[in-house]
Order: C-alpha cells, then structure tokens, then sequence
C-alpha cells in the first residue's frame, strides 16, 4: 500500500506539474500576444507623435509666412494710404486752380472755362476715358458720367 500510495502522490504531483506547465505554457502565450499588441500600440504612438511634431513644425512654418505677409500687407496698405492722400490733395488743389479760371476776372477765359463740351466731343472722350478701368456703381465710367452731365446742364 505504501507503493501505492506513493506512486498515487507522485501522479498527483506530476499532474499538478503539468496543469502548472499548461497554465504557465498558456499564460506565457497571453503574454506574448498582449506584448505584440502593445509593441504595434507604441509603434502607432511613435508614428502619431512624428506626424504630430511635423504638423507643428508646418503650423510654425505656415504663422512664420501668414506674419511675412501680414507685413508687407501693412506696409502695402499705408502705401496705399499715403497714395490715396496724395491723390486727393492734387485732385483738390486741380480743382481749386478749375475754379479759380472759372471765376478769372479776364471774360474770354472765363466764357472759355465755363463752356459746355458738344457732345461729339464728349463721344470721342468717352473711350479713353473708359479704358482706366474705374466704372461707377452703373458700370459707367466715372469721368465720362461727369462728362455727360456737363453737356446735360444749362
């Protein structure tokens, strides 16, 4: 019975060895797939942080050229500006000098001034006038609306 006893014990501990084994032998398994996917996971998380860093780097690189051209927008603008005001001072000091031969003491440069234009040749002024590209709100040319409504006055 001690024999029997013994090879019972000894069955029982190499079938607990084995069922230890199997489970370890499984477990080892899950490991290695869990360490797989998470091997794939932190390749994914490399992959998204370089795309990440290359976004920011264009994002700099894109505030780096919208500032550039903020810039030269600004310096386009009061350009533009100082032109406007230059335009506008010249424009009035014309008109003032038209006014000033409208109102001349001497009658034949007065009666020349204020003259009416005929209108034919209102109708050859009306082409080059056109041509600088500055159509009113009717899409007539703004000089040759002035101009034919000098030839409508009385």
């Amino acid at each position: 019975m001690f024999n029997d006893f013994k090879t019972t014990v000894l069955f029982i501990v190499v079938l607990l060895l084995s069922a230890l084994l199997g489970i370890s032998a499984l477990g080892m398994n899950s490991l290695k797939a869990t360490n797989k996917t998470l091997s794939h996971d932190l390749m994914l998380s490399q992959v998204s942080v370089e795309a990440l860093i290359s976004s920011n780097d264009n994002q700099a690189e894109r505030i780096k050229t919208l500032e550039r051209d903020y810039r030269v927008m600004t310096e386009l603008n009061a350009t533009h500006r100082k032109q406007v005001i230059d335009l506008q001072a010249t424009h009035e000091s014309r008109i003032t000098q038209a006014n000033l031969i409208k109102d001349s003491p001497d009658e034949p440069t007065k009666d020349w001034a204020n003259a009416l234009l005929p209108a034919d040749a209102l109708q050859l002024l009306k082409p080059a006038d056109c041509k600088s590209g500055d159509p009113n709100q009717n899409g007539l040319c703004v000089a040759a609306a002035r101009l034919d409504s000098a030839v409508q006055q009385p």
